[in-house]
């Protein structure tokens, strides 16, 4: 039976706008907390499975905090069920310098550094979750109005379902954010003047599980390793390329994957769909105002190179829940700006850090001086040899620079106490 109905008369804890990865997160989050949620989302996803369905042309790369809070959440299940796969390495050097600098599981004494999945498969295992949840309500296909901020909450007015109304509107509607919007909450913007190329090939040579990037000088190339031989690619380029890029047969595809590689994989032997999307660093001047919070691109982009936007997305939602859930055993309305305000003191900052990180990366390997070149040149064998170093960043970049939320960092069980992950 579908759960989808009109809910004008109810009131709710939490509306949560778009069920994307992260909002997905959230409202399902929130309703194990035992908040009663409505998720406000414009297409239901498909839940069936086909283990011969060809890859997605989107795919993220999970980090262990990640891996934490879609297994506290339940949906591991739905990830292992379908397919993902498990990286052990990753390889970055520079087409103008020596050497290389390799991140190793085995360094940091772990099976693996992450996991790469498609990003329907981690909204479809989320979604099969969320089904089952009575505390909450679907509202699917339908369009936004207007928003009004109430004297002890908020309202949402709904093309098709009418008003309904929330302590907490959480905004998680993505990059172009119509919540943000009608919030009237500025951005903070950057054009990286790049864009990023995507899909998934099959190579020649065994990608050993192993992530691959180059750095090239019209920008960074990956490999992120899947079944088999099958890798994602990640091919950043200036954005007046987009258009050769996507016009390209499959052949010349090849090609031009196998230059941008440096041959590392040998031949590209299929390649599927592919798709380009330009890079643009946005950060809204704010994450909360009264009874509304921002989570996930909604709150922030960042320059893919890194596999980072997921994963800060799903940290924020983990942060907020810790947030609502310290004001409830505070008897404090969870819409209270002074609230709210924790959520954005916590993670606006580390946001910002790693936006700016990637930038810092970004400028360093664009290979437009001749002291850039000399600096790389340098710097890859000793950063290489820095094993202390490299396991820092390595650990920061798995589990979360920043104080871990307890979803990211501790086993939650069905009466929610918490237990140290091992």
């Amino acid at each position: 039976m579908s759960k989808e109905q009109t809910f004008t008369k109810k009131r709710y804890d939490l509306i949560v706008v778009g069920g994307g990865m992260v909002g997905a997160a959230m409202a399902l989050g929130a309703a194990q907390a035992n908040f009663k949620v409505l998720l406000v989302e414009r297409y239901r996803p498909n839940l069936d499975w086909d283990k011969h369905q060809v890859y997605d042309v989107r795919v993220s790369a999970l980090t262990r905090a990640s891996e934490r809070i879609l297994k506290n959440l339940g949906a591991w299940p739905g990830i292992a069920n379908r397919r993902f796969h498990p990286f052990v390495r990753m390889r970055v050097w520079d087409e103008s310098a020596p050497g290389e600098v390799v991140f190793s599981a085995m360094d940091l004494d772990e099976e693996n550094l992450g996991y790469t999945v498609e990003n329907r498969i981690i909204q479809a295992a989320l979604w099969e979750q969320i089904e089952q949840r009575d505390e909450i309500d679907l509202v699917i296909a339908d369009s936004i109005q207007a928003l009004d901020e109430l004297s002890d909450g908020i309202a949402l007015t709904l093309e098709k379902t009418g008003q309904v109304r929330a302590e907490l509107l959480v905004a998680a509607d993505g990059a172009f954010s119509q919540i943000r919007e009608l919030a009237f909450i500025g951005l903070d913007t950057h054009d990286y003047e790049q864009c990023a190329v995507v899909g998934c090939v099959k190579t020649e040579k065994s990608h050993e599980d192993t992530c691959w990037q180059r750095y090239r000088k019209d920008g960074p190339f990956a490999y992120l390793a899947m079944a088999d031989n099958v890798s994602s690619i990640a091919w950043y380029m200036p954005n007046e390329k987009k258009e050769w890029a996507l016009s390209l047969n499959d052949v010349e595809f090849a090609r031009e994957i196998e230059a941008a590689s440096g041959g590392r994989l040998g031949k590209v032997v299929q390649v599927a769909e592919r798709q380009a999307f330009s890079l643009v660093r946005r950060h809204a001047e704010q994450y909360v105002k009264p009874h509304l919070a921002l989570i996930g691109d909604a709150a922030h982009t960042i320059h893919p190179q890194a596999g980072q936007g997921v994963n800060l997305g799903l940290l924020d939602m983990a942060a907020l829940l810790d947030v609502l859930l310290a004001a409830r055993a505070e008897q404090k309305p969870i819409g209270k700006r002074t609230v709210l305000r924790r959520y954005e003191r916590w993670r606006r900052g580390d946001n910002a850090l790693v936006q700016r990180s990637m930038e810092g990366f970004d400028w360093l390997f664009k290979q437009d001086t001749e002291l850039k070149t000399l600096v790389r040149q340098g710097l890859l064998p000793l950063a290489d040899r820095m094993g202390f170093m490299k396991n820092w960043l390595m650990g920061q970049a798995l589990n979360g620079r920043s104080a871990s939320p307890s979803l990211a960092s501790r086993f939650v069980d069905r009466d929610g106490d918490l237990r140290k992950l091992g």
